[in-house]
């Protein structure tokens, strides 16, 4: 019996040693494999977070199916980084809401119909600053107060359609959705005057005299969408609105009206909120029938 039972043992070491070589065979194997994939994983959540600078570098070299992912990994990585390079170059030359509809959206010509609040706004006495300045001091100088009035329409959740040189057009209700917009055009309006009086007290101490400005505010209705050609087009709103926020806008300048910013009765009718204002009565507006009832925006209630 005995040498049976050293058979025994000698087979239950055996089989021992087998079981603890096959759990470590598989200890390493799922190592392997896990390892990669915790990787990724770590990767992956940097990547949720904006950072591409990480990469499965260990990994591209494998040929198996973990080296195809990290591969495939990498590709993408790369596409994201480019589309976020390319939502920040249109986010510099486009307002950022503009731009993330033009991302999100299927880019093609044509648009739809929308109620908006239009702003224009434009710089006065800058042809005696552009003969007082150098060039770079006066580019230096719009692009100081172009900067602070972007600045002030971002805050109130408005978006820069376009610079015309010292002018600027601001939309309220396009591209995204504004219930309140006629009420942050108008405070957008009132808060550009108190930026531009401060930039003033800059330009008087240099120069020894100031700036004005000039603001038209309406709401209509408009078509909000893509303009130009298929190789190359805007994001804009054309329509009456449009028209009538600009002529709105050069009526500042007339001394009767004594008024840096004119607003339709359209858009106080629509303001969710009271503003001080002076009626100025009707004007006719070119190519509408009807004329327009403005008033000149005084300040808050």
């Amino acid at each position: 019996l005995a040498p049976f039972r050293s058979l025994e043992v000698v087979l239950l070491v055996v089989a021992l040693a087998g079981l603890l070589l096959s759990v470590l065979a598989v200890a390493g194997i799922a190592g392997s494999l896990s390892r990669p994939v915790l990787r990724l994983a770590e990767i992956a959540r940097r990547v949720e977070e904006g950072d591409y600078s990480s990469q499965p570098s260990a990994d591209l070299d494998r040929a198996d199916e973990l080296g195809q992912l990290a591969r495939s990994f990498q590709h993408m990585t790369a596409g994201l980084a480019e589309r976020d390079k390319v939502r920040d170059l249109l986010g510099k030359v486009a307002s950022p809401a503009i731009a993330a509809e033009l991302t999100r959206r299927q880019l093609v010509l044509g648009g739809e119909e929308k109620k908006v609040t239009v702003l224009f706004s434009d710089l006065r006495n800058f042809t005696p600053l552009s003969e007082a300045l150098e060039p770079a001091e006066l580019l230096e100088m719009l692009n100081a107060y172009l900067t602070a009035m972007s600045q002030i329409v971002d805050a109130h959740g408005g978006v820069i359609d376009k610079y015309v040189g010292d002018a600027l057009m601001a939309l309220f209700g396009a591209p995204l959705e504004m219930p309140d917009q006629a009420t942050r055009a108008c405070a957008n309006a009132l808060e550009m005057r108190t930026a531009l009086a401060e930039l003033n007290e800059r330009v008087f101490r240099l120069k020894g005299f100031t700036l004005g400005f000039g603001v038209g505010i309406h709401t209509g209705t408009v078509v909000a969408g893509n303009v130009g050609s298929p190789e190359r087009y805007n994001y804009t709103v054309i329509g009456d609105a449009v028209n009538v926020a600009s002529r709105l806008q050069s009526l500042t300048r007339n001394p009767e009206y004594d008024t840096d910013i004119i607003v339709s009765d359209a858009s106080l009718r629509e303001s969710t909120q009271r503003f001080r204002t002076r009626r100025l009565g009707e004007v006719a507006v070119k190519g509408k029938q009807q004329p327009v009832l403005i008033h000149a925006l005084v300040g808050p209630e």
